[in-house]
């Protein structure tokens, strides 16, 4: 049986875009199940020819201009908009790297998973990988990790300011050798059904900051389980020097009809709505399990905007058996 998968990728003016594609069709051992979906927030003299591949048959590409982007959550919502029934979906960064059999291992830990649970989410931030010299031609990756790597709640950056909704992930490792359930999740690598792309659409009203927690608690919200594995087999770049971004390419934002901090205001007002509960139509919480419910899971309060050492550390969470759904 073809079990496809599809692949969004979003870039903005990332040199590293083309070495991500690479590594992903190289390194996969069921390369013609790969399906890419591409969407390049570059100027056309630095646009990628999926022309230039062998396998250019299994890549849909989208180029938008960068003075009319509108933040990650745009690009990948564009992306999904190109899934065409693919049973699987994987979501990662343009400057992503992969092991070996990358493919086998996620799908070998989702079959895993949906022994147990409906609609598993596979998700963590990779270990990473950088550019020796800043030269991206050098790459190095980050091949030791002792324990399993969760995602928790930051401290340092929740509920900041007196109306800011904005809760940070951080990366959590702890001594276990099993999946894990989780309540945060990483949009650099998350795999999942290619169903997300109906049940649970990337909001483009969302432009950067909020995009990892709102995204976890609608997943959530609409009966998805999230879940973290021992081992990630794909390397994540943390740095930005050897690229710009949206919200730092000056040449850029002078040429750009609205600024990229207009979209952020209007973002984080959106923030509110969704985390909330308000009415934002297919960009809302689900029906399956209560914002109630989720606040008690994990003890991040949307409602008092405070969080706990439940969801500081994942107390009580991480050590629940993973076989076993959750029960609230």
């Amino acid at each position: 049986m073809s079990r496809k998968i599809f692949i969004s990728i979003a870039g903005y003016r990332d040199p590293l875009l083309k070495t991500t594609i690479l590594e992903a069709y190289n390194n996969a051992t069921h390369k013609d199940n790969l399906v890419f979906a591409i969407v390049d927030q570059s100027p056309a003299n630095e646009v990628f020819k999926p022309t230039d591949y062998h396998f250019n048959s299994q890549i849909k590409y989208l180029r938008l201009d960068p003075s009319y982007a509108r933040g990650c959550c745009f690009a990948r919502n564009l992306a999904q908009s190109l899934w065409a029934g693919e049973e699987f979906y994987f979501q990662c960064d343009s400057h992503t790297l992969f092991d070996e059999r990358w493919d086998e291992i996620f799908i070998h830990a989702y079959d895993q998973l949906s022994e147990w649970h409906q609609y598993p989410v596979i998700t963590g931030y990779p270990r990473g990988f950088e550019a020796v010299g800043n030269d991206i031609t050098n790459l190095k990756k980050q091949l030791d990790l002792t324990g399993l790597m969760t995602l928790i709640a930051d401290e340092e950056h929740a509920f900041k300011g007196d109306t800011d909704m904005y809760v940070g992930t951080k990366a959590h490792i702890i001594d276990k050798h099993e999946p894990v359930h989780g309540f945060m999740l990483s949009a650099n690598c998350l795999f999942t059904t290619g169903r997300i792309c109906e049940d649970v659409p990337y909001d483009p009203f969302i432009y950067f900051s909020g995009e990892e927690h709102s995204l976890a608690l609608r997943l959530w919200t609409h009966g998805y389980n999230i879940f973290h594995i021992p081992v990630y087999p794909v390397y994540h770049h943390y740095g930005r020097d050897y690229r710009t971004t949206a919200w730092g390419d000056q040449q850029i934002e002078e040429a750009r009809p609205i600024k990229w901090w207009q979209y952020d205001i209007k973002s984080k007002e959106r923030l509110h709505k969704i985390v909330t509960g308000q009415d934002v139509g297919v960009y809302g919480l689900g029906t399956v399990r209560t914002l109630e419910q989720y606040i008690k899971y994990c003890d991040i309060n949307y409602h008092k905007r405070t969080i706990t050492d439940k969801s500081k550390w994942g107390h009580g969470i991480f050590d629940l058996d993973w076989r076993k759904p959750v029960k609230i």
